[in-house]
């Protein structure tokens, strides 16, 4: 497991976007905040108010973000390996508190800077107790492994023609599994295997190619662009628009 420490330097707008192959849990340590809210692969937006020891759990492979608006805070960011939770999947979580998970944190960031024996022992007997308590509070077995089906022509159909015309709603992944018929478990899975990518990145595709349409053939300002494809807020659809095309919105127009 590797623990990091981050201060965020006060901004009016933040967005954070996390996907990794291995599970993530950040904590809030201390800051201020006007308001956040985070979302796990195209759940509705939740928010929530952080709190020194308020926990954002980030399974491995599931996508997860969250934007704040007036904030200035500092939060650890811990990386675990597969050999910390051996065969256990983390639950995604946000919004909860954990003071022990808080209390540790804490300790260790007291002696990080220290590389005298003791203290080396200290971090390492302390990352030990955070590798059980986050394997025992907020783990759960996996599901039995079972080899993905396809989706046939006619499932990829009815999707593909639900989601091109719902860039600009709120689309959750409930909702997509009981348009063909499947648990959300194998939805996604299904989907994977069919289309290479996940839901999440599928959607966002889809409306960042929309928006380069929009950009380059109306006048629709920027604002109206980001509310037409369904992004929470004008920064966000930027932030999105930048990593994927390497522009902002507005340089693009400029250059089309």
């Amino acid at each position: 497991m590797t623990i990091g420490f981050v201060t965020q330097q006060f901004e009016k707008v933040v967005d954070w976007s996390f996907s990794a192959p291995r599970p993530m849990v950040l904590v809030w340590r201390r800051g201020e905040v006007s308001s956040k809210e985070v979302d796990f692969e195209l759940s509705p937006a939740k928010p929530i108010t952080p709190h020194p020891s308020t926990v954002w759990v980030i399974p491995a492979g599931q996508r997860s973000a969250a934007q704040a608006r007036d904030v200035a805070c500092e939060f650890a960011q811990l990386t675990l390996s597969p050999t910390t939770l051996g065969h256990t999947d983390l639950r995604p979580v946000a919004g909860e508190q954990d003071p022990f998970i808080h209390q540790l944190i804490e300790k260790i960031a007291h002696v990080a800077q220290r590389e005298d024996v003791l203290a080396r022992l200290l971090k390492e007997t302390l990352a030990q107790g955070l590798s059980l308590h986050i394997r025992d509070q907020y783990g759960q077995l996996p599901s039995a492994p079972s080899r993905a089906r396809a989706l046939d022509a006619d499932e990829q159909r009815r999707l593909i023609e639900f989601l091109h015309d719902s860039l600009d709603t709120d689309i959750d992944i409930p909702s997509l599994a009981e348009l063909v018929g499947m648990s959300v478990h194998g939805f996604r899975r299904a989907f994977i295997r069919t289309f290479g990518v996940t839901p999440y990145r599928y959607v966002l595709d889809q409306r960042v190619q929309r928006a380069k349409t929009l950009l380059a053939t109306t006048t629709l300002p920027v604002t109206e662009v980001s509310i037409a494809l369904g992004f929470a807020t004008p920064s966000h659809f930027t932030t999105m628009f930048k990593q994927r095309v390497g522009v902002t919105p507005t340089v693009y127009r400029r250059n089309t």
